[in-house]
This record gives structure tokens, C-alpha cells and sequence, in this order.
């Protein structure tokens, strides 16, 4: 008897289309739609609760795979919920550890927790922007800011200057006042990073793109390129990454360092965007998620 899965997204749903498509090639049971389908009714005839994507409950589903949350945090929790109540398997598999894990991680958790898992990280320091002031002494100058709930490579800046520094202080603070917290990371010259894309504790492909600020400290302009073979250093720390975290479909940003060829991990990102790597390394990545789904069905 074929399985069913559903695939969710938070946002439009027309982005999951290639997952039907592949769903079709492997004769799974797809259905791909939105947060915003999902419904309840709640009435004085009983306690049990119906959660539905449309018209079909959610118990029709032998696996969920929550796709990308983006601010749908509430349906997310309501989903992973009903899911672990239900027996419904969930990937990624951090959302059945506890009610609810809101993913993307903050990166202030996420730092602390890659850290602790004996994973390198660059130095970094978590406090109020009123104390950076004073990082120069751990951290060196410039360093890195980053907003811990920033995503795809927003809200991370790199003042030049200690004027510079001073007047982005002040227009964050009234962010910080909102409750924003920022973390603060020493400035690695690095004018790669190596983006390996994990599914389901196996990395399946790499790429390696130019760094933001590389312009800083080299005249050098590295050209994104497909990583064939991956180093075994990338494959090894990405799998460590994202099995530290719980994630089983992760994007996994390691920088290398120019002149001392160490890596760092930055950043294991949840929802990651595979564009790029299906372009550069030719990997059919719905392909390979959806074969992913079918070996956690049996």
C-alpha cells in the first residue's frame, strides 16, 4: 500500500511544484500546499480534534515534511503537535523532540549549540550592542554583526570604521529595545564559502561561492563552482553540523580560511535554497529528498 506524505510550505505553495513532479516519476503520494490551508473546528460534541489541510485530515498523512516555515511559527507548532499526537512522522526530526522548535534556529542557540557540539565556530561573543563597544579587545576590528534571527544573509553587517561601528549601534537600538538580539563574531579573511547540502545525515552536494567582503583583504575574485568531489573536511563537519542540531535537511555554510585553510562552520541553515546547487552540481534535489522521505516510510 503506497504511503502518503505532505509537503508543507510558508508561503506560495507553486514552489513546491518540482516534488509533485519527481512524486510522480517515483509513484509516491504527494500533496504539497501552504500553511494557510490548515484548519480546525472545535465544537462541545467531544475532545478529539480534526486538524485538516483543506478537506483531508492530517492523519491521512504517514509523514509530514515542513518545508519552510517562514513566519507561519504558529500553524508549524499546531502541525508538529497534532503530528507527534497522531504518530505521523515529521522531518525535519528536531520538530519531534519537543511541542514545538521554531526553526530557522536563532543564531545566537544555534552558535552556542554547534559550539558545545565540539564544532568549529568563529569566536564569538553574545551580549547587548551597548558592550560591543568594548569587543575590539576579543573579537579584533573590525568584527562581524548579526541579528540572531537574520535570514539568508540579511541583517549581518561589517563596519569599516569605529565610526561606522557607532552609528549602526544607534540605529539598532531601537531594535534591540523590540527585544532583537544580535550576536558579535571575530572577521575571518576568507574569500570562500562552501555551501554542502545534507539530506538526512549524508552529504549529496557542495559548492563553493565568493565571500561578501573579500574585497576587504584580496584583490583575488573566486568564481562559484561545483565542489566534485567534496573535501572530506566540508563532508565530515557538515554532517556533524546537522546532526548536532536535529536537522535532516540542512544547507551547511563553511568558511575557509585564505591563510590557514582552516574551516568554520557559519551557519546550518534549515530551509536551505538549492537553486545554485542544482545549477552548478546537476543533483536532483527533489529527487533525492522525496528517496529520503521513502527510506524514513519503511
Amino acid at each position: 500500500m503506497n504511503k502518503n506524505i505532505l509537503i508543507l510550505v510558508g508561503g506560495n505553495k507553486n514552489q513546491l511544484n518540482p516534488f509533485l513532479i519527481e512524486g510522480g516519476k517515483l509513484g509516491l503520494n504527494i500533496c504539497c500546499t501552504s500553511f494557510s490551508e490548515l484548519n480546525y473546528f472545535l465544537d462541545s460534541s467531544g475532545k478529539s480534534v480534526s486538524l485538516k489541510i483543506g478537506e483531508y485530515d492530517l492523519k491521512n498523512f504517514d509523514l509530514i515534511y515542513i518545508r519552510l516555515v517562514g513566519r507561519r511559527f504558529e500553524d508549524a507548532s499546531i502541525v508538529a503537535d497534532y503530528a507527534k499526537k497522531n504518530r505521523i512522522k515529521l522531518v525535519d526530526g528536531i520538530y519531534e523532540k519537543a511541542q514545538f522548535i521554531r526553526l530557522p534556529l536563532a543564531k545566537g542557540l544555534e552558535t552556542k549549540l554547534l559550539f558545545e557540539a565540539n564544532l568549529p565556530v568563529p569566536k564569538t561573543v553574545f551580549s547587548s550592542l551597548a558592550d560591543s563597544k568594548n569587543l575590539g579587545k576579543n573579537l579584533g576590528f573590525p568584527f562581524v554583526i548579526k541579528s540572531t534571527t537574520g535570514k539568508q544573509g540579511h541583517d549581518v553587517w561589517l563596519p569599516k570604521t569605529k565610526r561606522e561601528l557607532e552609528e549602526l549601534l544607534n540605529e539598532l537600538n531601537e531594535r534591540e529595545s523590540s527585544g532583537e538580539r544580535f550576536i558579535f563574531q571575530k572577521f575571518l579573511k576568507a574569500g570562500t564559502r562552501h555551501r554542502i547540502l545534507v539530506i538526512g545525515g549524508k552529504a549529496v552536494a557542495g559548492i563553493a561561492r565568493p565571500t561578501r567582503w573579500r574585497k576587504r583583504f584580496t584583490k583575488s575574485s573566486p568564481q562559484r563552482s561545483a565542489l566534485i568531489p567534496m573535501p572530506i573536511e566540508d563532508v565530515n563537519l557538515a554532517v556533524r553540523a546537522s546532526n548536532a542540531l536535529g536537522i535532516d535537511i540542512a544547507g551547511v555554510d563553511i568558511l575557509v580560511e585564505d591563510k590557514t585553510q582552516k574551516r568554520f562552520v557559519l551557519e546550518v541553515n534549515s530551509a536551505p535554497m538549492w537553486a545554485s546547487i542544482k545549477k552548478d552540481t546537476g543533483l536532483n534535489v527533489e529527487a533525492e529528498i522525496l528517496k529520503f522521505l521513502m527510506n524514513k516510510l519503511e
